[in-house]
């Protein structure tokens, strides 16, 4: 057994990234009791948690029930929706971008029962973001599983969580990038992860700990990564907000890198990204995620409509745009949807004066004013307005939920999104404990987990993101 080499400091548990999965999992390892440091490479804590809208899906939880929600949430109906690939976008984990490909429907992941239990944790996700104070918009009974949280609710969060590290005292190092793992041979031959080597201040370190928790992040930023694993999906742009705002950088795959290095296992790396969509840089534009609870509909610069817009939500519709080479998509809305309940939420009046929205007394006025074809944004209303009155739904794309219904004037038409990329899936391989497996015969490696979107085993929505940290803390206090 070689020489230990000699420590810089040492603790229970190092949680390398300061991310929701990284934060969450400090709290819960330091609650257990364990002495916990958490290395962040950036110069702040909250990775891109801070910038989401922060829609948190859960089967029934508190705040299903602090609302009096009397409708069908149980766990089953969650998971039947996790496994069909309707809780985000509308095909689950597609591989490739060839509608004939026997693949294309989607691959199961190695072990589904990571994904299992990262869902039967979500209720407790819901009562562990609403414990530091955060408030949920009323849960939209055609979208059960999904609970809003009122607007800026996630950079509170985030800074709620670090002040309660911060009393419990932890520390938190910033501007400190790890560089490697050290690593320890034990009887059987089989390597152990003892520690971290980071840099900080231009000064590498090293701190020793019995249980380290990668937590870094994906890969969209590694040119070589994303070439060879996304192939088709690498062409899409990076970006993230319906203010055209760009996702941060740092998504450098380190941690994925970290954990191969000493033989871990990599899954589901061809998956395609979490899609958005986003105006051009500088301009403003709806979010789409509008679609979950207001009345709109979206079409091409032609004004004809390319999917279901209420069942395939912002990353299916985004998926919409892309398979189907939809140069600029608008959102289409009345004055009953801007003058609506959620008129503050989304802040309609805000994106009218920034020119995001443009209104008319006639479809035809405000689609011209959009740069959208007048007659044919006319036929596409004409046709709801028809299928609507008829009261079978819609015919072009099957829409039966609450919110089909006719336009009525005035008429509001945004400025055009398109199709981006803001976070990758997979990435290091676990088990139902988020142990990385090592490559070689799929066996835990001692002292190392992996969590957020630097596990490949979840999906890297919010809730698995926060669930796996709320999982593997605990279980990292007592490995130390």
């Amino acid at each position: 057994m070689a020489d230990k080499p000699k420590a810089d400091m040492s603790t229970d548990v190092v949680i390398v990234g300061g991310g929701f999965a990284g934060l969450t999992a400090a709290v819960m390892a330091s609650r257990a009791g364990a002495k916990v440091v958490v290395l962040e490479k950036r110069s702040y804590c909250g990775g891109d948690g801070v910038l989401s809208a922060g829609v948190i899906a859960s089967a029934y939880s508190e705040v299903h029930k602090a609302q009096g929600f009397k409708g069908k949430a149980d766990l089953d109906s969650y998971w039947q929706l996790i496994e069909e690939g309707h809780t985000d976008e509308p095909l689950s984990k597609v591989r490739d971008n060839m509608p004939n490909s026997p693949i294309y429907s989607g691959i199961a992941k190695h072990d589904p029962n990571v994904l299992r239990r990262s869902a039967e944790m979500s209720p407790a996700v819901a009562a562990f973001v609403m414990s530091y104070g955060i408030d949920f918009l009323p849960i939209n009974p055609q979208q059960p599983f999904l609970l809003p949280s009122k607007p800026g609710s996630m950079p509170k969060f985030a800074q709620a969580m670090l002040d309660e590290l911060q009393k419990r005292g932890v520390s938190v190092l910033l501007d400190s990038a790890v560089t490697g793992l050290e690593t320890q041979t034990e009887d059987k031959g089989q390597n152990r992860v003892t520690g971290v080597r980071f840099v900080r201040d231009g000064k590498t370190q090293f701190i020793r700990a019995r249980s380290v928790v990668l937590a870094t992040g994906g890969f969209s930023d590694n040119r070589q990564m994303m070439r060879r694993y996304k192939r088709v999906w690498a062409n899409i742009s990076k970006g993230f907000t319906a203010i055209g705002e760009g996702v941060p950088p740092g998504h450098d795959g380190d941690g994925i890198t970290l954990g191969r290095l000493v033989g871990g296992a990599i899954e589901d790396m061809e998956s395609m990204p979490k899609l958005f969509a986003a105006p051009k840089p500088g301009d403003r534009s709806p979010s789409w995620i509008l679609f979950d609870t207001d009345t709109a509909y979206l079409v091409d610069k032609f004004g004809r409509r390319f999917c279901n817009e209420h069942e395939s939500r912002y990353a299916g519709c985004a998926l919409a745009c892309f398979r189907q080479n939809i140069d600029g998509a608008y959102v289409v809305l009345d004055e009953a949807t801007v003058t609506g309940p959620n008129k503050e939420r989304w802040r309609y009046a805000d994106l009218l004066s920034a020119k995001a929205l443009f209104k008319g007394q006639t479809i035809e006025e405000a689609a011209t004013k959009a740069g959208v074809d007048p007659k044919g944004l006319q036929r596409t209303l004409q046709r709801i307005a028809d299928d609507a009155a008829a009261g079978k739904g819609d015919t072009e794309f099957g829409r039966k939920d609450k919110l089909f219904r006719a336009l009525k004037g005035p008429f509001y038409v945004s400025t055009p999104s398109w199709p981006v990329r803001f976070k990758t899936e997979g990435g290091l391989e676990v088990n139902p404990n988020f142990q990385v497996l090592r490559a070689a015969d799929d066996t835990p490696i001692p002292g190392l987990y992996a969590i957020g979107a630097t596990c490949g085993s979840i999906s890297t929505r919010l809730c698995d993101v926060i669930a796996s940290g709320l999982i593997v803390g605990p279980i990292a206090a007592a490995g130390a």
